[in-house]
């Protein structure tokens, strides 16, 4: 018998996965979480209805919703402002009955300062306070800082005294002078600040009086410089400020000297060198000019037709 020859049959290929199959898609598997999600919180409320304290918790998160809502709708609707009116009317009417409202409204200065009429009166008006107010309403810091804004006021205290009185304490700068400024009279204090108008001849006497526009700032200047000449500020009446640039001193007598833009000291202590050997200011004459450095100019009246001078100032004397 022939041998028979044994054939070796080639391994079969396994056939690969088509590339265009589908894949499972994922959308079924989010929905089926968000199904077993949703059960669970089901099943979790149901479990908190029989929870006590967790149902206290969610009525009263619930009630505080309902309640915030309501609120912001009144808000909306203008309920809460007529609510508000209604009731601060209401506590209004019972402090004035209680005897609770503004009787006096008591302006003054410290001991030994006083205080004008027109200063109590601008300070009251400023103050802002009306009488019947309630006194719970009323603000002593917003009285002070209104107050404090006033020219001529240094410092204030503003209190309340209980039951139905508002004490206003001002403390007054002190006026050293008047500033005349297009025809309005008004006190300064020693820095050139104006301070209020100067109404009554009789409260401005006695203060030294200077005119001119920008004239109250450059004022204290002028003031430390003559203070050193007490004999011609006595005879001085008032004092212009010319040009924006230097001073005119007018004198009792109805003369006037004429200061120099720079050098303003050194002239005053000539007038006054003049003035202890000479007594040129008991003299008369219209103008003594002492613009000019060691020069003395001086004009003279209308009535008078020579002036008698000192020698060395009758040297230098001529018309202007």
């Amino acid at each position: 018998m022939p041998a028979m020859r044994q054939t070796r049959r080639p391994p079969m290929r396994r056939s690969a996965p088509p590339r265009n199959r589908a894949r499972a898609p994922r959308r079924a598997d989010s929905h089926a979480w968000t199904m077993k999600l949703g059960a669970w919180a089901h099943a979790r409320m149901r479990a908190a209805q029989y929870d006590g304290p967790t149902r206290r918790i969610l009525v009263g998160l619930t009630l505080t919703s309902v309640v915030a809502i309501l609120l912001l709708l009144a808000a909306g609707l203008g309920v809460l402002d007529d609510m508000g009116r209604g009731i601060q009317t209401s506590a209004g009417n019972a402090a004035r009955s209680a005897g609770l409202a503004v009787r006096i409204i008591n302006v003054q200065a410290p001991d030994g300062q006083q205080l004008s009429a027109y200063q109590r009166a601008e300070a009251e008006v400023t103050a802002g306070v009306m009488a019947d107010d309630v006194m719970f309403g009323v603000n002593p810091g917003e009285i002070r800082d209104r107050v404090a804004q006033l020219p001529w006021v240094e410092h204030v205290v503003v209190r309340r005294l209980w039951p139905d009185q508002i004490q206003i304490l001002i403390t007054p700068r002190a006026a050293t002078a008047l500033w005349q400024d297009r025809g309005q009279l008004a006190f300064m204090d020693a820095s050139g600040r104006k301070l209020g108008q100067a109404n009554h001849i009789t409260s401005a006497k006695g203060y030294a009086l200077v005119v001119g526009a920008n004239a109250g700032p450059r004022a204290p200047a002028l003031f430390e410089a003559m203070r050193a000449y007490p004999e011609i500020a006595s005879r001085t009446s008032s004092a212009v400020w010319v040009g924006d640039r230097r001073w005119t001193l007018k004198l009792t007598q109805g003369g006037d000297v004429l200061l120099p833009e720079i050098g303003m000291g050194e002239a005053l202590a000539m007038l006054d060198r003049l003035q202890d050997s000479h007594k040129i200011l008991d003299r008369s004459f219209a103008r003594l000019d002492l613009r000019h450095p060691g020069t003395i100019l001086i004009r003279p009246t209308e009535e008078t037709l020579s002036v008698t001078a000192p020698a060395q100032a009758a040297k230098s004397a001529q018309g202007v």
